[in-house]
């Protein structure tokens, strides 16, 4: 269900991106705007970004293998770091033409087409804004929120005029590489194997200890696969029960690790207790 709607929710962030694209083209292009080319290669990002999110989507979304034992939940952050780069690379591109602009003579044409497509951009970017837990879909929150600034600064550059249009322009692309720094960052740490926030390893920490026959735990480990969880910890346990007592312990903590939420995989190891110790 979790996987039908984050593809549901990318197939609508295409079709949206891909009609912004080719309005914002138009407008720009009637106005004559460097600001609105430069908001409407925003908008091709954003085709790109959600295509490589969906396709990312429906490769998680595939079993564990024999080559990949613990699934494939990692593609949504490599798709977030690829965005990331071919938004560097757009956005540098646009400051270039942009900066290139502002010592030309240039006209920007004030066309009421071109300023109803901007403010239905600003709109429809204000809607689709709202927060997913998913690192690409995050990203894709983010973006929204960001293109609702890039298409009002692209909105005063054509009103404006002059010279002003292609520093409008030179914003966005400072935007859009700012943009993708931050996604960049933020999914190269899930790739990286970042530790979950404190909330997380503290209800691990609280599930566990609740199990009867549980003395303690150490050596607790937790860091992300993608967007989920894995978790290694050692489970404390009197040195007098037989393994089967001892095997079953773990296997429930297991279970109560593996059923809070985000958590994908646990691996529970068991430490015997000494009397004396």
């Amino acid at each position: 269900m979790y996987i039908l709607r984050k593809n549901y929710l990318t197939r609508i962030g295409i079709g949206l991106s891909v009609i912004l694209f080719g309005l914002k083209l138009w407008a720009s292009i009637l106005a004559k705007s460097m600001a609105l080319l430069s908001d409407a290669l925003n908008s091709f990002l954003d085709v790109f970004s959600y295509s490589a999110i969906h396709i990312s989507v429906s490769l998680q979304d595939k079993q564990a293998d024999r080559n990949h034992p613990f699934g494939h939940r990692r593609a949504e952050p490599i798709a977030g770091f690829v965005i990331a780069i071919f938004a560097a690379l757009l956005g540098a591109t646009i400051i270039k033409d942009a900066f290139l602009g502002i010592f030309e003579e240039h006209v920007v044409i004030r066309n009421i087409i071109a300023v109803d497509v901007m403010i239905f951009s600003i709109v429809s970017n204000k809607i689709t804004a709202k927060k997913h837990h998913s690192p690409a879909l995050e990203a894709s929150f983010v973006d929204s929120r960001n293109d609702v600034f890039a298409s009002l600064v692209a909105l005063l550059g054509m009103l404006v005029g002059g010279y002003w249009d292609h520093i409008a322009g030179l914003l966005i692309g400072i935007w859009i590489i700012y943009s993708g720094w931050a996604l960049g960052y933020e999914n190269l740490h899930y790739l990286m194997g970042r530790v979950p926030p404190d909330n997380i390893v503290q209800s691990i920490e609280k599930e566990v200890l609740q199990i009867p026959g549980v003395k303690g735990i150490n050596d607790l480990r937790a860091h992300y696969v993608g967007d989920v969880v894995h978790v290694e910890l050692h489970i404390e346990v009197d040195e007098l029960l037989n393994v089967k007592d001892a095997h079953e312990i773990g296997i429930a903590a297991r279970d109560r690790v593996e059923a809070l939420p985000l958590i994908q995989k646990a691996f529970i190891h068991i430490d015997p207790i000494f009397q004396g110790n």
